[in-house]
């Protein structure tokens, strides 16, 4: 039986292809803050003479250190 060479049969199926969104990076997990970091910006915080005692300059140094 001879092929079928009308356009129907030779028509190729055409396949949309999307760009691949790029996947998001992932960042290094930032090594925790340790106490002896928390420890030494209190420390110059006093040195500085800022406002406020030494609880005052550790929860201001853990702030800034931490980022929160």
């Amino acid at each position: 039986m001879p092929k079928d060479t009308t356009a129907k049969a030779t028509a190729t199926k055409r396949v949309r292809r999307t760009a691949k969104t790029p996947t998001p990076r992932r960042r290094a997990a930032a090594a925790p803050v340790t106490h002896e970091q928390i420890a030494r910006r209190a420390y110059e915080l006093h040195l500085a003479g800022s406002d406020g005692d030494a609880m005052a300059h550790w929860l201001r140094a853990e702030r800034e250190l931490v980022g929160a």
